[in-house]
């Protein structure tokens, strides 16, 4: 009888580990997805070329050169982005509710100071060498994509080689990019070295 119980109980927590789960408005199955699409990202910045940083200032920014990037029309709502960037989303998935980019870039020298720029229509993870910078809950604040926001990333960066993995979402978390609900993210690094 024990061992029934037991079973039963082992049955019922299988089931709900397959249904539907949401966490904080987002189903734990597009967490999951964006997760795994953040692996594999991490994964294909093995193949790309890394930007050498040996200026004493030097600014990433994303574009189409970022792993899986497809560079966007900018909703007239964003910040406007500067010389040479873009807003971008998932070239996997155009038009689908979440959005996964990377880039890796090599430091030569000390840092002295580095920035992050975000600006994304909905919310975001950020992730520089595999540890959390940014970690949004889900919503859909106007300020996250104007004017956007600023964070000291000097600690998380290296000397040699350094790796952001971007995941977005839009918001509703299930709601695919439209023109009636636009999404996009707009990151730039701006690192200066020591002398």
């Amino acid at each position: 009888m024990h061992k029934r119980t037991v079973l039963g109980k082992a049955n019922s927590t299988a089931k709900q580990l397959q249904a539907p789960r949401r966490l904080n408005g987002i189903r734990a199955s597009s967490v999951a997805k964006a997760m795994r699409t953040m692996i594999a990202a991490q994964r294909s910045l093995n193949a790309q070329n890394p930007v050498v940083i040996s200026q004493r200032t030097r600014r990433i920014s994303t574009n189409r050169n970022w792993v899986n990037a497809l560079e966007i029309e900018r909703n007239p709502a964003w910040v406007a982005p500067q010389s040479g960037e873009s807003y971008v989303w998932g070239r996997n998935d155009p038009n689908g509710p979440a959005a996964v980019v990377a880039r890796r870039f090599t430091i030569r020298d000390e840092i002295e100071r580095a920035s992050l720029f975000l600006s994304v229509d909905n919310f975001a993870i950020v992730l520089i060498n595999g540890r959390p910078v940014v970690i949004d809950n889900p919503q859909g604040n106007v300020s996250f994509f104007n004017p956007g926001r600023s964070f000291n990333i000097r600690r998380f960066l290296r000397r040699g080689t350094n790796d952001i993995v971007i995941a977005a979402f839009n918001f509703p978390s299930n709601a695919n990019r439209s023109g009636d609900n636009p999404a996009g993210v707009l990151a730039r690094i701006e690192i200066e070295l020591g002398n």
